[in-house]
C-alpha cells in the first residue's frame, strides 16, 4: 500500500497532477472544501488559485460547469464571500476613527485610502448582487394634484367613412413640373 502511494506523489511532495496532459490538478473534496471555504471568507478566486497546491482558475470554473454538486457549494461560497465583503467594509468604517499619524494627528491620506477601498467594494457588491447591495430606484408616476394617471378607459364607437374608389383629385397646376416651378419662382405659367 505504501509503494502505491508514493507512486501517486513526485518526488518533490506535491500531489500528481491529473487533467489534459497531467497539467491540471485532480478534483478532490478536500481541495474544493477549500475553494469554497476561502471564497466564503471573501477571498476572490483568483487569489485562491496564485496559491502553489491550487488548480488555476479556469480549472476550477471547469469544475463548477461539470460536476454539479460543487457548483452549489461554490455558489453558496460566492454568496457568502460577498456577505464577508459587506462586513469588511463596516470594518474599514471603524479603522477611519481610530487612524493617526506618527504626530499623533489624523493621517488624511490613509482615510483618503479606507475611503476608496470602501467605495470600491460598495461599488462591486452594488455590480454582483443589485438587489442585495444596489441601490434602489423607484419610479412613480401619477396625475394631476398626485392622482391616479388614468381613471377610466372607454371604447367609443367611431363611424367608418367608406372609401371613395376611382376618384381623383384635380389640381389647378396641370403638372409636377408646373408645380415645381411656381414653387420655385412663386408665379403660375401660362399655358
Amino acid at each position: 500500500m505504501a509503494a502505491a502511494l508514493s507512486q501517486d506523489r513526485p518526488r518533490d511532495g506535491r500531489r500528481r497532477n491529473g487533467g489534459r496532459n497531467g497539467s491540471e490538478p485532480v478534483y478532490t473534496e478536500a481541495m474544493a472544501d477549500e475553494i469554497c471555504e476561502r471564497l466564503a471568507s471573501g477571498e476572490p478566486l483568483n487569489v485562491i488559485c496564485r496559491d502553489e497546491h491550487m488548480p488555476r482558475e479556469s480549472a476550477v470554473r471547469r469544475w463548477v460547469e461539470t460536476r454539479p454538486a460543487f457548483a452549489a457549494r461554490y455558489t453558496r461560497a460566492r454568496d457568502f464571500g460577498y456577505d464577508s465583503i459587506a462586513e469588511g467594509i463596516l470594518e474599514l468604517g471603524k479603522l477611519r476613527e481610530e487612524v493617526s499619524g506618527p504626530d499623533g494627528y489624523v493621517d488624511n491620506g490613509e482615510i483618503q485610502r479606507l475611503r476608496l477601498l470602501s467605495e470600491n467594494r460598495k461599488w462591486l457588491l452594488a455590480k454582483l448582487r443589485p438587489k442585495q447591495y444596489g441601490d434602489k430606484v423607484t419610479q412613480e408616476i401619477t396625475g394631476e394634484d398626485g392622482g391616479a394617471l388614468i381613471t377610466r378607459i372607454e371604447l367609443v364607437p367611431v363611424d367608418v367613412k367608406p372609401k371613395a374608389i376611382g376618384t381623383t383629385i384635380e389640381h389647378d397646376i396641370g403638372s409636377p413640373v408646373e408645380a415645381r416651378n411656381q414653387k420655385r419662382t412663386g408665379k403660375r405659367q401660362k399655358s
